[in-house]
């Protein structure tokens, strides 16, 4: 029943369809409707807002580290990094904390005057495109493997 009942329908609005074209256009200049609006009242436009089909984007990933002697070979070769994604660092605030440091810096396990230092135990870091080097500040701590390097696209 419902089936028949749709296919109907779809023939008459392909049957009618030209028909109504026909009649708009003859139709369309006689007809000028004057919106008149009342003082007082406002007239609400909605906005059109165009349709752009697109990938949904996923916004920026979190990856969480677990910051901690352990750390060392982190991350393994299946994780794939953003520009724009984030590092979050989770350690204990009374014995680490996170320098973000450049390449030669990591290398020499070194800490430079004006390096950027974490020590939130949570520290939520953007990642920028290329490389982005890690060392743990406290001392010893980098010598004993406390430093990663991760690469971003």
């Amino acid at each position: 029943m419902k089936v028949w009942f749709i296919l109907s329908m779809l023939t008459f609005l392909a049957l009618s369809s030209s028909g109504i074209e026909m009649a708009a256009a003859r139709s369309h200049h006689h007809h000028h409707h004057h919106h008149r609006v009342k003082s007082g009242e406002t007239v609400h436009f909605e906005p059109r807002i165009p349709t752009v089909p697109s990938t949904p984007w996923i916004g920026p990933a979190v990856h969480n580290v677990s910051w901690n002697f352990n750390v060392k070979g982190w991350p393994s070769g299946d994780i794939t990094f953003q520009a724009g994604d984030i590092l979050v660092f989770n350690y204990d605030q009374e014995l680490h904390n996170v320098v973000s440091v450049d390449e030669a810096n990591y290398l020499a396990c070194s800490i430079p005057d004006l390096a950027t230092v974490y020590t939130s135990g949570h520290d939520e870091i953007v990642l920028q495109s290329g490389t982005n080097y890690f060392i743990c500040g406290t001392m010893g701590h980098c010598v004993a493997g406390m430093l990663i390097a991760v690469t971003a696209a």
